[in-house]
């Protein structure tokens, strides 16, 4: 009786377990592919530069709208999300960055269902510039963090100031991946986040490969 009750046991990890595996499968297989595109048909270098190790957005990290509650970040889950960090103002070339952050996403096509944006200020005392930037930038995440979670962000990042004013990759399960110099084009992003959703759907077909 209790070996039957042992392999019931087992047997109900099973569906928690093909989750997992459902969900961090597409990100490590792009993972892979982006750093050994040899494997893919049209290998190319990226454009951007790599965070080794990954950074993942702590979940501790307070994330607060301009409105002040917490940023819902099941709306980030899946997805990669293009990260602009900002401190507490926004000049020319942070609205020139942030509007390519949107022609970036647009320019992906049907892919842009898989892609996030959002715009993360380092000052918790820029509510009514986050609140001038959510309503110019329609559809784009907006949030604040605390004094201290901003500095906790930009120690993880292990460059304090000079990690402001950048767009940043986010994987689907909440890692900072790559960064962009502030003066890199955004066809450099567009063609990382292209090969990287390639490398995503690849997986994916090829794993139902032979399954209805």
């Amino acid at each position: 009786m209790s070996a039957v009750a042992g392999e019931g046991k087992k047997r109900s990890m099973a569906p928690l377990w093909i989750m997992v595996a459902v969900f961090a499968a597409p990100v490590i297989a792009a993972w892979f592919f982006y750093l050994n595109p040899e494997f893919l048909p049209s290998g190319r270098t990226n454009k951007g530069q790599l965070i080794d190790p990954v950074v993942p957005l702590p979940s501790g990290l307070g994330l607060f709208t301009p409105e002040g509650t917490e940023l819902d970040r099941s709306v980030l889950d899946g997805k990669w999300t293009l990260v602009y960090l900002g401190g507490g103002e926004c000049r020319d070339d942070c609205l020139n960055h942030l509007i390519a952050i949107r022609q970036i996403r647009l320019a992906l096509g049907e892919s842009s269902l898989s892609v996030e944006r959002l715009l993360i200020l380092t000052d918790p005392g820029a509510k009514d510039l986050a609140t001038e930037l959510g309503n110019e930038l329609d559809g784009m995440q907006v949030a604040l963090t605390d004094a201290a979670g901003g500095v906790r962000l930009l120690d993880l990042l292990g460059e304090g100031a000079a990690a402001l004013d950048r767009i940043y990759i986010l994987d689907p399960m909440g890692n900072l991946m790559m960064r962009y110099a502030r003066e890199a084009p955004a066809e450099d992003t567009l063609k990382d986040m292209e090969r990287l959703l390639k490398a995503s759907k690849n997986w994916i077909k090829g794993s139902s490969y032979g399954h209805k």
